[in-house]
C-alpha cells in the first residue's frame, strides 16, 4: 500500500475542514431557526428542499418587496418547490417565485423568511389496496383506520395510484381535472384512458372527496397506499403500537 507523503496529508485536512466549514454554513443556529435573509437564499432553499422531501407540507413568512413596482410585500406563501436559490410558491391561488435581495427575474425580492412547516411529526405507515365507488368512500375507510384521539392531526396526506372507472374525458374535461391539481406541491400523474383515468402521486385526504364531483368515478380501485398522518406532538408523545409498522419522521 502506498504511503501517504506530507504534503497529500496536508491537502486531505484541508479538504476535509473545508467540507466541514460547508456543512456548519448550512447547519449553523441561524438555519436551526429556520430564519434566513435575503443572502441567505441558497441555504433556504436547501433546507427547504430537505423539509419537502421528508412529506412536511411548508409554508414561509416573507418579507421583501414586489420586484416589478418595488412595492412592499409581508405574507405567508405556501413553497411548491425550492431550486437553487429560488422558491416556487402560491399565494392568492397564483404561483409565483421568490428570489433574494436583488433579485429581478423573480416576483418577490425577499429581506427575511421565516420557513413554517406544518406539524412537528408525520406518523408514516401502509394500507393494502381498496376498492370503493366514490373518493368519499375510500376517504371514510382510511379515517376508519387512523386512531387519532390522543393527537392533534393537523393533515393527513395519502400516496398511491387510482384506478378509476369514469365517463371518458373530453379535453376540455380533462383540462379541468388538471387545473384542479395545479397548486398542489407535486402534481399527480395522469394517465386518461377510454372510461377513465388513471392518477398516481400524493393527495391531502380531506381534498380527496372533492374529486368526486369532479370525476363522478363508478367504481376506483387504488394500489397499496402510503398514509402520512401530519401531528402537532413531538416523537416522543406518539405510540405507534396503533399502527401496523409505523415508523416516525421529524423535519428538525
Amino acid at each position: 500500500m502506498k504511503k501517504i507523503g506530507i504534503l497529500e496529508f496536508l491537502v486531505l485536512i484541508s479538504v476535509l475542514v473545508t467540507a466541514l466549514a460547508i456543512g456548519y454554513n448550512f447547519l449553523s443556529p441561524t438555519s436551526a431557526e429556520y430564519t434566513f435573509d435575503g443572502e441567505e437564499m441558497y441555504k433556504c432553499a436547501w433546507i427547504s428542499e430537505n423539509i419537502m422531501l421528508k412529506g412536511f407540507p411548508l409554508y414561509a413568512d416573507i418579507e421583501g418587496t414586489w420586484t416589478a413596482d418595488g412595492l412592499e410585500f409581508s405574507d405567508r406563501v405556501q413553497i411548491l418547490a425550492a431550486s437553487g436559490g429560488t422558491l416556487t410558491v402560491a399565494y392568492t391561488n397564483k404561483e409565483m417565485t421568490i428570489g433574494g435581495k436583488l433579485a429581478s427575474k423573480e416576483d418577490i425580492a425577499a429581506s427575511k423568511i421565516y420557513l413554517v412547516p406544518l406539524g412537528n411529526t408525520i406518523i408514516r405507515y401502509n394500507l393494502e389496496s381498496i376498492n370503493g365507488t366514490s373518493f368519499s368512500e375510500i376517504s371514510d375507510i382510511i379515517y376508519a383506520d387512523i386512531d387519532d384521539d390522543d393527537l392533534t392531526v393537523l393533515e393527513i396526506d395519502i400516496d398511491g395510484s387510482f384506478a378509476i372507472d369514469a365517463d371518458t374525458f373530453s379535453p376540455t374535461e380533462q383540462l379541468n381535472v388538471i387545473n384542479y391539481f395545479k397548486y398542489e406541491t407535486a402534481l399527480p400523474k395522469m394517465s386518461f384512458v377510454n372510461g377513465g383515468l388513471i392518477l398516481k402521486g400524493t393527495f391531502n385526504l380531506d381534498d380527496l372527496k372533492n374529486l368526486d364531483d369532479l370525476i363522478n368515478p363508478q367504481k376506483i380501485v387504488t394500489s397499496n397506499i402510503e398514509v402520512d398522518i401530519i401531528v402537532e406532538e413531538s416523537s416522543k408523545e406518539i405510540d405507534t403500537e396503533k399502527y401496523t409498522n409505523a415508523k416516525l419522521i421529524t423535519w428538525m
